[in-house]
């Protein structure tokens, strides 16, 4: 049995004492406790999300038991699920981070791992794999990190040699994200990076189909290196993706080519805009509303020379923070772009973008004002130094955009708190929403709190926030000492007809009992109605996917 009732959390051995988290009522009244038990257990370390899990090469179909904790008729069908016959909640995660004495310096390196909670009628089943990108069975064949591309390294560095070998193979570990492309029978399933490179799974199984760079009539790849995104969007009153892919210039004064691409599978496409700027810039998500696909080209600029002598992407970027960000605007339906200026800022995750009646563009984004910096926070050192983790602090915040084209202007509004007690609930990341409102004006994300700080009243735990977009001051918040949610996935009640009405899954990480489980909360109280342990500790991931 892997399930631990938190009620019961004694058993462990731990003394439980009172310990007061929440210093201002106001906060408190939103669903933070302002008095928690605390099991006081020595030696809790958080830095094990990122330990190995060779031991773990693979994990199918064991079975889960569920946790009931509200006594309301649900069990383990989850009572709004009920009208799913089968559902899974699939995760990527860097899970290996050394092979054969050399060992990779930041965690977007680690193998990628998948990680799945199958839901039934009958229970749960969690499973895992790795995925076997050239990157992996590689490596595993010379029991060695091989040669390839990298975010930050390898220590030992790679040889002179080893460089030049690592040109010669694709940037194929896939550890970002996953996605489901085409619809019904034909459908399939990838594992995805910023990299148009798509290590294909068996949703049932976990296991690698293939791997593949797949060619687009009309776009001339000069490289099997080909920025795209990690973040497709759904075509909104179709099952079409959006993506884009660059094609940097190489020569001095050259423009960068952006291709916005219509993905009716992973064989099939059609360029719907082209843009350029003047300087290659990395983007790792992007806006969709009915009419308008939204890029924020901020000024991250990625060098290719840089990159081809370092084989190290973060040795080949740059912030240029006096520099400005484009926003660029491409119209699904005709193709027209249109180019507009604003101030330098690095955007991590778009929440959503829709369309006012007046004929202006929202984009709700989570964004940076220090650019690039906050990529350092994922060096595998200061992840797993206790004392490290528990001094680094967020640095994205939510932010609204309004785009008026016809007038070629932009306005925005910052979200913060006068109240440094509140200021979290405004520094959530990756942000999730009810799919149901993609597109479309909506009022609830849900996101993240990565913050260990001070002002933070729950500090010791990475909490999940519903932002109330429409009713300021009516934020929610879960959270649970020395627990670490990772990025949600919100699952709409089929009979609901309110947004939040559904529930909110998120995998968690028990820095107690040093395993995962899965938290089931209800969307619109942020209560917990369920939990699921899983049988090992998932190490820190970024994103995945609902799949039913």
């Amino acid at each position: 049995m892997y399930a631990v009732n938190m009620r019961n959390i004694n058993s462990l051995g731990g003394k439980t004492v009172q310990v007061k988290l929440c210093v201002d009522p106001r906060v408190c009244k939103r669903g933070v406790h302002a008095v928690v038990p605390v099991p006081v257990l020595p030696h809790v370390h958080v830095g094990v999300v990122v330990r190995e899990l060779e031991g773990f090469q693979s994990l199918n179909s064991v079975k889960l038991r569920v946790d009931t904790v509200e006594g309301d008729g649900r069990g383990v069908t989850f009572g709004r699920l009920r009208s799913v016959e089968e559902c899974e909640r699939v995760r990527n995660a860097p899970a290996m981070f050394e092979l054969g004495g050399r060992s990779v310096i930041h965690v977007f390196d680690g193998f990628a791992k998948m990680h799945s909670v199958a839901i039934g009628q009958h229970g749960l089943n969690f499973s895992s794999a790795f995925l076997k990108s050239s990157s992996y069975t590689r490596s595993k064949k010379a029991n060695r990190y091989a040669p390839s591309l990298t975010f930050l390294g390898v220590d030992p560095e790679f040889s002179e040699l080893e460089k030049v070998e690592a040109l010669l193979h694709p940037f194929d570990n896939t550890d970002v994200n996953v996605w489901k492309y085409g619809h019904g029978k034909n459908s399939v399933y990838a594992a995805l990076t910023d990299e148009w490179v798509y290590a294909k799974f068996d949703l049932e199984t976990l296991a690698t189909t293939g791997v593949s760079i797949p060619p687009i009539d009309g776009v001339h790849f000069l490289t099997h290196f080909v920025q795209s995104c990690a973040h497709p969007l759904i075509e909104p009153g179709t099952n079409n993706s959006i993506n884009y892919v660059l094609v940097p210039g190489l020569i001095p004064g050259q423009k960068q080519q952006y291709y916005v691409v219509r993905m009716m599978n992973l064989t099939s496409f059609e360029i719907i805009a082209n843009f350029q700027t003047d300087k290659s810039t990395y983007m790792h998500s992007f806006g969709l509303t009915k009419n308008y696909v939204i890029f924020f080209a901020h000024p991250a600029i990625v060098s290719v020379e840089k990159m081809v002598t370092t084989v190290e992407v973060s040795e080949a970027m740059q912030w240029f923070p006096d520099e400005k960000t484009t926003i660029v605007v491409a119209n699904i339906k005709t193709g027209k772009v249109e180019y507009l200026q604003h101030d330098a800022i690095f955007v991590t995750h778009h929440a959503n973008a829709y369309e006012t009646d007046d004929g202006k563009i929202i984009v709700d984004i989570c964004a940076s004002d220090d650019g690039i910096s906050i990529l350092t926070q994922y060096k595998i050192p200061l992840l797993r130094n206790q004392s490290d983790l528990y001094q680094s602090v967020a640095q994205t915040r939510f932010h609204r955009y309004t785009i008026d084209l016809a007038n070629k202007s932009v306005e925005t509004k910052t979200f913060r708190s006068k109240d440094p007690m509140q200021d979290f609930l405004h520094q959530i990341e990756v942000p999730i929403i009810n799919e149901n409102y993609r597109a479309q004006h909506y009022c609830y994300v849900y996101g993240v709190v990565l913050d260990f700080s001070p002002s933070n009243p729950v500090n010791g735990s990475l909490s999940i926030v519903k932002k109330n977009l429409c009713a300021p001051g009516k934020d929610q918040v879960w959270f649970h000492p020395n627990h670490h949610a990772s990025e949600p996935s919100f699952v709409p009640n089929p009979d609901g007809k309110d947004e939040d009405d559904g529930v909110v899954l998120s995998s968690v990480f028990d820095a107690i009992l040093e395993k995962n489980y899965l938290l089931i909360l209800d969307g619109k109280t942020m209560k917990k109605i369920n939990t699921a342990y899983m049988p090992t500790y998932i190490p820190f991931g970024f994103h995945g996917r609902f799949f039913s």
